[in-house]
């Protein structure tokens, strides 16, 4: 008889063990994004911020200023309220973004422009500036680079382009678009 509880009680703990490893494994791989799942430590919480991010050189690549910055410090991510970011590069036109809400992922590598977005680019050949609008954009500052999966209108005085998604590359000054694209040009008149 006692044989056979010892048999019992080691068959249940093997199954208690193989349920909370199961379990364990389970939590560690788990992929879901919901905000519940996300909660971070915040370590810092700030107001009316300026940011500088450099190259190598110490040359300043891009200015990122915001109303309020919450960052946390498990992920070194940071909330940003109002932000504004310049690209600096001297070899490139100045690209101004702005929007009302962004996320700071991988130490500034990508930001995530949320609500409202405006991209305006300057010329240096005295055309108007490109202006872009769309309600979300992930910004490369590194790259000077800035992408969207969501409808976008691109203006240079009265020429637009409505499309959904776009890629933009500051530094090559080229934009490609996704689907969906309707150019609107307006007449040239003769000199």
């Amino acid at each position: 008889m006692r044989d056979r509880i010892a048999s019992v009680m080691a068959i249940m703990l093997l199954a208690l063990v193989a349920a909370t490893s199961y379990w364990y494994s389970r939590s560690l791989n788990s992929t879901d994004a919901s905000p519940a799942s996300r909660l971070q430590r915040v370590d810092a919480d700030a107001q009316s911020i300026t940011l500088y991010q450099f190259d190598p050189q110490g040359r300043a690549q891009y200015r990122l200023a915001a109303e309020r910055m919450t960052h946390y410090g498990d992920t070194d991510d940071a909330d940003l309220v109002e932000p504004r970011m310049v690209s600096l590069r001297p070899e490139a036109p100045q690209l101004r973004a702005q929007s009302r809400r962004a996320h700071v992922e991988n130490n500034g590598e990508r930001v995530r422009l949320m609500r409202d977005v405006v991209l305006t680019r300057q010329t240096r050949d005295g055309r108007p500036p490109l202006r872009v609008t769309t309600e979300s954009l992930v910004a490369l500052p590194d790259q000077d680079r800035y992408t969207t999966d969501q409808p976008v209108l691109v203006e240079r005085g009265a020429d637009s382009i409505r499309a959904r998604g776009m890629d933009l590359d500051n530094i090559t000054q080229r934009a490609e678009f996704a689907s969906e694209v309707v150019d609107t040009l307006a007449p040239q008149h003769p000199k």
